[in-house]
């Protein structure tokens, strides 16, 4: 299985209202290019790019001081994960399970599944480097997120093993969302207990469906430590069990890295971890010009859109040209196509489909409403 850090794995683009966190646009923005860092110092330095001055000056400037893992591993994944615990458990609070369910497959597969099929042609023609030869039964595994199951499969988008992690904890939240409403800390007491004994069941595993788990383990405490921060912001539960459920799930990440020596990103994951839940909430109060900028605006409602398409588009042009034209122009190609591809993505599939949906949601409901009167009558 590829693991490397990518929006991502994506995070869930909140609604805008009055209690919005501009803030956590700004870091959205950050953490995207993150990530896409990640992914392109990751190749010049397995391809012995040595002009990438970029990586020079962050691994000596940034990871060393603070040790974190190389090329910034975990810092774009991680943040994106967090952010998206503290937004799902905003927005569910005020949604059935099912409605819930709904719009996130909606803001979450449309997308997924495009990026997915560009991923495939890459790599048939050999533009986009994968694990295995994939042939049409690993594009229609990789579609429904299931190929990291199967240890033959091939993964042609290596960023997508952070959506099964949110997939899990999209379920786990509608599951729980009549018991988040009730008992706001039972929910992530009933998560820590979960993770626990999937730590205790995937023992060192290697590789399919048993590594599969250990990932999602590893990483959903990420996940409901964001939505512990933002049941304290949204005062639903006091600081003090927040804080108590907090430190055990921080234990259980700790726990998942120091015993398994596949998880992703290196060994500095609980450190970086931390220094990701400061940089939060800091930004949760960030409320400046900046923050409310239309630039950071634009930037963020795409974040999902890049977080998809630049490990296909910005290597994969890397790969064709880097060689016959050299790094830079090639990068510089890359990055061109994957601004170009990211507002296609973004423009006639994220939006209109979200929009789409909420319209019908509408219509739904005022039927519903009027079904209502007419039988009151």
């Amino acid at each position: 299985m590829t693991q490397t850090a990518e929006r991502p794995a994506p995070a869930e683009a909140p609604a805008r209202g009055s209690h919005y966190m501009h803030g956590l646009d700004v870091l959205r923005v950050i953490c995207s290019v993150a990530v896409l860092y990640n992914h392109v110092a990751g190749w010049a330095k397995m391809r012995g790019a040595g002009d990438f001055w970029i990586a020079d000056l962050i691994e000596g400037g940034v990871v060393d001081s603070l040790h974190l893992n190389e090329l910034l591993g975990f810092v774009g994944v991680g943040t994106f994960l967090v952010i998206s615990g503290v937004v799902v458990t905003h927005v569910s609070t005020r949604e059935t399970p099912g409605q819930f369910l709904a719009r996130r497959a909606v803001r979450l597969f449309p997308a997924l599944w495009v990026a997915i099929l560009l991923a495939w042609v890459l790599a048939l023609t050999g533009a986009l480097g994968v694990n295995h030869p994939p042939d049409f039964g690993d594009l229609l595994l990789n579609l429904g997120l299931l190929n990291y199951s199967f240890a033959d499969a091939s993964t042609l988008l290596a960023v997508t093993w952070t959506l099964t992690v949110q997939v899990v904890f999209y379920l786990l939240a509608a599951a729980t969302i009549p018991l988040l409403k009730r008992w706001p800390w039972l929910p992530p007491a009933i998560a820590a207990a979960l993770v626990s004994v999937l730590i205790s069941f995937t023992n060192n595993p290697t590789e399919g469906g048993p590594a599969s788990l250990r990932i999602i383990a590893s990483f959903l405490p990420v996940l409901f430590l964001g939505q512990l921060v933002m049941l304290v912001r949204g005062k639903r539960l006091a600081p003090l069990p927040a804080i108590a459920l907090g430190l055990v799930h921080l234990w259980l990440a700790a726990r998942a890295a120091a015993t398994w020596s596949g998880t992703p990103d290196g060994p500095a994951y609980v450190r970086t971890l931390v220094l990701i839940l400061l940089l939060l909430l800091l930004c949760t109060r960030a409320n400046g010009r900046i923050a409310r900028s239309r630039v950071i605006k634009v930037l963020a409602d795409r974040t999902y859109a890049v977080y998809l398409l630049h490990f296909a588009v910005v290597l994969g042009t890397l790969n064709l040209l880097a060689d016959p034209l050299g790094f830079w122009p090639a990068l510089g190609i890359g990055l061109t196509v994957l601004a170009i591809t990211t507002e296609l993505l973004h423009r006639f599939v994220e939006r209109p489909l979200a929009r789409g949906f909420r319209r019908w949601e509408a219509r739904r409901a005022e039927r519903k409403r009027e079904i209502t009167r007419s039988s009151d009558r």
